[in-house]
C-alpha cells in the first residue's frame, strides 16, 4: 500500500509539473519617450519657417518604393524597420541628404543620439548649407545636443539653424 501511495504521489507531481505552462518571453519594451517631441517639432518648425531660397536634392526615383515602405513603416511607429528601408535606399544613393536627415531623425524617435547626430552631420555635408533641410540638420543636433547637455553644440546648433532660413529681399 504505502508504494502505491509514493506511486500514486508521483504520478500527480508529474502531472502537475507537465499542466505547468511556462510564460511567453515578452518583447523589449520601447524605449521611454523624450521629455519632448523632437522629431515633430523639428519637422513643423522646418515647413512654417519662410526661406526665398529652397534647394532641393534631386531624388531617385528608383527609390519611391523603398521611401513609401519607410514612411509607412515610420507612420506605424517601426522605427528600425523604417531605418532599414532608408539604409538599403542609401546602400544605393549614399549622396542623398535628405535621406540621411530621415535616418537622424529616426534614430531621435528611438533615442540614438550619437546616430542621430552622425546621421544629421553626414546631410549636412551633403546638402544645402541653406532652406529646409539645413534648418532640418541644425535642429537634430540642437535636439541631439539638448538632450546630451552640450550646452556649446546647443549654442551652435540655433546659431546655425538661425542662418538656414533665406529672409526674402525688401522692395520698395
Amino acid at each position: 500500500m504505502k508504494m502505491f501511495t509514493r506511486t500514486a504521489l508521483v504520478s500527480v507531481l508529474l502531472l502537475l509539473a507537465a499542466c505547468q505552462s511556462t510564460p511567453e518571453p515578452q518583447p523589449e519594451p520601447p524605449a521611454p519617450a523624450p521629455a519632448r517631441d523632437w522629431v515633430s517639432e523639428i519637422r513643423e518648425r522646418a515647413a512654417s519657417e519662410p526661406s526665398y531660397v529652397e534647394v532641393l536634392p534631386l531624388t531617385d526615383p528608383g527609390l519611391e518604393d523603398l521611401r513609401v515602405l519607410a514612411r509607412d513603416a515610420e507612420s506605424e511607429k517601426r522605427f528600425a524597420a523604417a531605418d532599414k528601408h532608408l539604409a538599403e535606399a542609401l546602400s544605393l544613393v549614399p549622396d542623398d541628404p535628405e535621406l540621411w536627415q530621415w535616418r537622424a531623425e529616426l534614430a531621435l524617435e528611438e533615442q540614438r543620439w550619437q546616430d542621430a547626430q552622425a546621421h544629421a552631420r553626414q546631410s549636412e555635408a551633403l546638402g544645402p548649407k541653406l532652406g529646409n533641410l539645413c534648418l532640418r540638420n541644425w535642429m537634430t543636433l540642437l535636439a541631439v545636443s539638448e538632450e546630451t547637455a552640450d550646452a556649446a553644440g546647443s549654442a551652435e546648433a540655433r546659431e546655425r539653424a538661425a542662418k538656414c532660413p533665406v529672409r526674402a529681399p525688401v522692395r520698395l
